[in-house]
């Protein structure tokens, strides 16, 4: 496990802010050189504590209007790998999360009217062989914070 200094968290609080803040950016914030930021984020990305860079999407502003979380009870006998894998490939789903308890996972969708809901429902995840049962949950707010470092 890598061990954080104090700039370490500090260039991670701020890289969650706006990760495409510049090296010179960060430095200037933090009043230290560029060159030692950019040492910092490089052994960070080998250590595996920063994993990639990416753009945060609004659905509802390319149509998406119902957001839903979806627990799933999942059929043992079926490989549980290969579900995820074939729920990853719908578009609509945004995140699985394999649970403890009486649902084995959580699904994260986004769809865009209770039309669309309804065919991801009956016709793509009621389809797959280790669906048993689900409970779906329509998201009415959604807050995200950053992982305190």
């Amino acid at each position: 496990m890598l061990q954080l200094d104090d700039l370490d968290k500090t260039i991670l609080e701020l890289l969650q802010k706006n990760g495409r803040a510049s090296h010179v950016e960060i430095a200037r914030q933090l009043k230290v050189g560029h060159t030692r930021v950019r040492d910092h984020i490089l052994r960070m990305e080998e250590a595996g504590v920063i994993t990639g860079y990416r753009a945060v999407i609004n659905p509802q502003v390319l149509g998406y209007g119902i957001h839903c979380a979806i627990l799933v009870e999942v059929d043992q006998q079926h490989n549980f790998d290969t579900f995820v894998e074939d729920l990853m490939a719908m578009d609509e789903v945004v995140e699985v999360v394999n649970l403890t308890g009486e649902y084995d996972v959580i699904i994260r969708i986004w769809t865009h009217d209770l039309a669309h809901l309804r065919d991801v429902l009956y016709n793509k995840i009621g389809t797959l062989p280790a669906h048993v049962r689900t409970l779906s949950n329509m998201v009415l707010d959604h807050r995200q914070k950053h992982l305190g470092i």
